[in-house]
């Protein structure tokens, strides 16, 4: 062999192991992708309650609806399940002036906890479970899929797509949010709250670790550090899990942590529809999700006045009804609005300026609404539609295959969760993984096959010059 062909294989083994080295950094970086990236979904465009399109499904005898929601758009609006949840003593109004403790240590000791505790268990009618029958994995094409396509499922912490059929879990598998090495009893451990299809490498690589920014712990991502924390502390309340809630051993790493990633990935309107979804098979919802400000004040915290919500109640503008708010302005007008339909509900909101001017209103709909104000001036008039006062959308019972339903709403009008507040890519989920790791893994496979060849063309030719 002479030294020119000594050379030759040499640099190519050079590059081979280089290739290796990069395949290997590429699939680490893979594993910490969820650290950097922002994951959106095409907006639904819907501004409110009224603008929801549910799809149904009847799957072993429940009426089950699929999740309509979109990935990364902010919502700011309560659904009509979620306003029709909190009742009685579990209305914001009264339920918002309940003791929470002072610390994360003692706020499980607090009369708050036991109120939330108490809603979330007592409405907790169907369990599902991890194994056997009831099993999670029939529910997620319906609780985790994308603007009701239950085709797909989204997968927690990459985002990316892939479809929602079960196939041993090479594709995707399960995620105990709270690791299932620290729970205790079935129930708990098969919840769907907190199970969500994973990818299985990113499973594996988080393991039992708490989530944190510190060394040591696991970071799920901006697009999803919200959505961790709220069902941590779902899981927290529901089940009464405080003795492994803090720290290393446990689930979080601390308070504040948890307090920064609520407000950081605030509530998007795809959480939102999880919790429609999940309501309809268990009975239960997410409180944190609804209303993120019971986060403080669980723990004796001021609720941020700069916090989105889907209540609207941290920043004083409540986004359902029952509620009383007053805004002062340059204009002075008095109105009072009288609602009927199926439920009855009244909303009295009273602003301050300098003018008072009076409207009167009547509209019909499937349900009668009435709203009528009061003042120096009337203008009456009168509207028709046949939009339901119950539901506020129209709902088709379908069978548990994916024919039929709502077609979605125009996206044209959604405000997505701005990522420029954090920094980062915004990464547009469309396919079953990104793409960039399609190219991470070409790559090096790519210098392998031409560092063979080449090494196959020296010992050709050296044979040949024999």
């Amino acid at each position: 062999m002479n030294r020119f062909t000594k050379q030759i294989i040499s640099l190519s083994t050079v590059v081979t192991m280089l290739a290796l080295i990069f395949s290997l950094v590429a699939n680490t970086a893979v594993q910490a992708a969820p650290s950097s990236k922002f994951i959106t979904t095409t907006p639904t465009g819907y501004d409110s309650a009224d603008d929801v399109q549910y799809k149904t499904y009847s799957v072993s005898g429940r009426t089950v609806i699929s999740n309509w929601g979109a990935r990364g758009e902010e919502c700011v609006f309560l659904t009509t399940y979620a306003k029709a949840y909190y009742k009685g003593e579990y209305v914001w109004n009264t339920l918002s002036e309940v003791d929470g403790g002072s610390t994360q240590t003692n706020a499980h000791n607090s009369a708050l906890y036991s109120k939330l505790q108490s809603l979330m268990k007592s409405t907790h009618t169907f369990y599902t479970y991890y194994d056997g029958s009831k099993n999670v994995r029939d529910f997620y094409k319906y609780t985790d899929c994308v603007s009701n396509s239950t085709s797909q499922v989204a997968l927690l912490y990459r985002g990316g797509l892939v479809t929602s059929a079960w196939n041993g879990g090479s594709t995707w598998n399960q995620e105990h949010v709270w690791p299932k090495s620290k729970l205790s009893g079935d129930q708990p451990i098969g919840d769907i709250m907190h199970l969500r299809p994973a990818n299985p490498s990113e499973n594996s690589s988080r393991g039992n670790t708490a989530y944190g920014k510190s060394s040591g712990y696991y970071n799920p991502g901006p697009s999803v550090r919200g959505d961790c924390a709220r069902m941590v502390l779902y899981m927290y309340v529901r089940w009464g899990a405080t003795g492994t809630m803090w720290g290393s051993s446990g689930v979080m790493e601390n308070l504040t942590v948890l307090l920064e990633w609520m407000q950081e990935d605030p509530v998007d309107t795809w959480e939102m529809a999880r919790n429609d979804a999940v309501q309809s098979i268990t009975g239960n919802r997410n409180v944190f999700v609804d209303y993120p400000e019971y986060a403080w004040l669980l723990f004796g915290k001021s609720v941020p006045k700069n916090l989105t919500t889907p209540s609207g109640e941290a920043k004083g503008s409540a986004n359902q009804g029952g509620n009383t708010s007053t805004n002062t302005s340059t204009n002075t007008s008095t109105n009072t609005s009288t609602n009927t339909s199926s439920n009855t509900s009244t909303n009295t909101s009273t602003n301050t300026s300098t003018n008072t001017s009076t409207n009167t209103s009547t509209n019909t709909s499937v349900n009668t609404s009435t709203n009528t104000s009061t003042g120096n001036n009337s203008k009456p008039t009168t509207n028709s539609s046949v939009n339901s006062g119950t539901n506020n959308s129209t709902t088709e019972s379908t069978t548990e295959s994916d024919v039929g339903g709502i077609e979605s709403k125009p996206q044209n009008s959604g405000k997505p969760f701005d990522p420029s507040q954090l920094g980062g890519t915004t990464v547009q989920t469309t396919g079953e993984e990104f793409v960039f790791e399609a190219w991470m893994a070409i790559v090096p496979i790519a210098v392998i096959v031409v560092a063979a060849v080449v090494v196959a063309f020296v010992i050709i030719r050296k044979k040949k010059v024999k």
